[in-house]
């Protein structure tokens, strides 16, 4: 933007205006062509332009800080969008880790009661066999002792047999 030197000392809306004319005033310089006044000119316009670019200068710092703000916030917003959603994803796998860990207790203790189970029927098949070999042992072991004491009981019958039939050749051959 270009300030001219009329704009400046003439221009109802410059700031500057009411200064100049206060040491114009104190001063007892009247308007006209000066050389102190072009001095005055130039260092009212570089105050100007710096009051100007200080100005826009904050304007920009200002803008540049609520973007930097508004880009901060995104980027909180962000992170603690992704961090609840890490942390629903640790619970989500941790609900399932203890699941698939109650289901691996659950099988394994179905699998040692089926075993138990199977390890008991055979327990109880096996003494129930045990039992079974014992009487038929039993058994066998009496019909063996009966069948000795018949084969026993024949041969001291046919011994008494022999010994009658003999007693009786012997007599008759006496007699």
């Amino acid at each position: 933007m270009f300030i001219s030197k009329s704009n400046i000392l003439h221009s109802k809306s410059c700031p500057n205006r009411v200064f100049v004319q206060a040491i114009n005033r104190q001063s007892g310089i009247k308007m006209g062509p000066q050389p102190d006044r072009d001095e005055l000119y130039s260092a009212l316009t570089e105050n100007a332009h710096l009051k100007e670019t200080i100005g826009a200068l904050r304007e920009e710092l200002e803008k540049l800080t609520v973007e930097k703000e508004e880009s901060v916030q995104k980027a909180v917003v962000t992170a603690n969008n992704e961090i609840a959603q890490l942390k629903a994803i640790a619970a989500a796998l941790r609900d399932e880790m203890e699941k698939m860990e109650y289901e691996k207790r659950e099988s394994i203790q179905n699998a040692l009661a089926s075993a138990n189970d199977e390890i008991i029927q055979l327990k109880t098949k096996a003494i129930a066999l045990r039992e079974e070999l014992e009487r038929g042992q039993i058994a066998y072991e009496e019909n063996v002792q009966k069948i000795k004491r018949a084969a026993r009981d024949e041969v001291k019958q046919l011994q008494e047999t022999i010994k009658a039939l003999r007693g009786g050749l012997e007599n008759g051959k006496t007699g």
